[in-house]
């Protein structure tokens, strides 16, 4: 399985996609940044990822990307979990669709 972590370069877009719960993948990939990816041999959920990245100091390890907007994870980021998408809250995250 998959994960994938995205860091939103334009914060004043944020609002739009925590409000319609929906993003095409044109705008996941003009929007966000792909800050960190790993492939898990075991389930996890959305919530268990959340929890890494608000409780360690440096959860990315080596990064990705240098450049990147913020160092942890903040509310309108999104979690990839094989093919399901969560956007960010300031506790949790929330299922949202990507569509073409």
């Amino acid at each position: 399985m998959i994960v994938r972590v995205y860091f939103c370069n334009e914060p004043d877009i944020q609002s739009g996609i925590l409000r319609n719960n929906k993003i095409s993948k044109q705008a996941l990939d003009t929007v966000y940044n792909l800050v960190w990816e790993c492939e898990f041999k075991n389930i996890l959920n959305v919530g268990r990822i959340w929890l890494k990245f608000m409780n360690e100091k440096n959860p990315f390890g080596v990064p990705l990307r240098k450049k990147r907007t913020h160092n942890k994870i903040a509310a309108g980021d999104i979690i990839q979990v094989a093919n399901d998408f969560y956007v960010v809250h300031e506790v949790g995250a929330r299922k949202i669709q990507v569509y073409d």
